[in-house]
């Protein structure tokens, strides 16, 4: 009777094993299958980048816009051209940062894609926010908030992630990716 017993033990694990394997099988498929619906999206976002208009934008908001113009009046002080520049690359950027906020894409990912870019945009309209945030009521207090939340994130990333990332090298797990913040006492 004991190898009826033992039989039974085998089989009653190696069914435990069998579903266990399952589901992280079953689990990996999900993430998988998640994960593949976004490519298009973010493919699409990308090629944003291909527009010559685009970089154009992009130059202009972060080289000439704080050399050339205040920010006394915010973002609704300044001419309609400069305005549409800064909506487009702004907004182009705050896609991203929502997307990432509500969890559809990672991070991580994305910020040691755009790292630069996102940093020097909105160090650029940093002070025509704040003076539009505080100065227009139609605004209120969060525009481009997911952009500047993004942006510190974008801080954070050590440049040498963004290094590894650019050379092929293995991006291990979210530690290494977002510096530590220093401990406060």
């Amino acid at each position: 009777m004991a190898d009826g017993q033992t039989l039974g033990v085998a089989a009653l694990v190696v069914s435990l094993l069998a579903l266990v394997i399952s589901a992280v099988f079953a689990a990996r498929q999900v993430v998988l299958m998640r994960n593949a619906n976004y490519v298009p999206v973010l493919i699409d976002l990308l090629s944003q980048f291909r527009s010559m208009e685009f970089n154009d934008n992009y130059r202009f908001i972060c080289t000439r816009l704080p050399v050339e113009h205040d920010s006394v009046g915010g973002i609704t002080g300044l001419p309609d051209d400069v305005r549409e520049k800064i909506y487009d690359v702004a907004y182009y950027y705050q896609v991203f940062a929502a997307l990432t906020a509500l969890g559809v894409l990672q991070d991580q990912h994305i910020i040691v894609v755009l790292r630069d870019r996102i940093i020097h945009v909105w160090e650029a309209i940093e002070p025509f926010v704040l003076v539009e945030r505080e100065s227009a009521h139609h605004t209120g207090p969060f525009l481009f908030r997911n952009l500047e939340e993004f942006a510190k994130k974008a801080k954070e990333m050590p440049s040498t992630t963004v290094d590894r990332f650019m050379r092929g090298l293995p991006m291990k797990g979210r530690r290494q990716i977002i510096a530590p913040r220093p401990r406060r006492k």
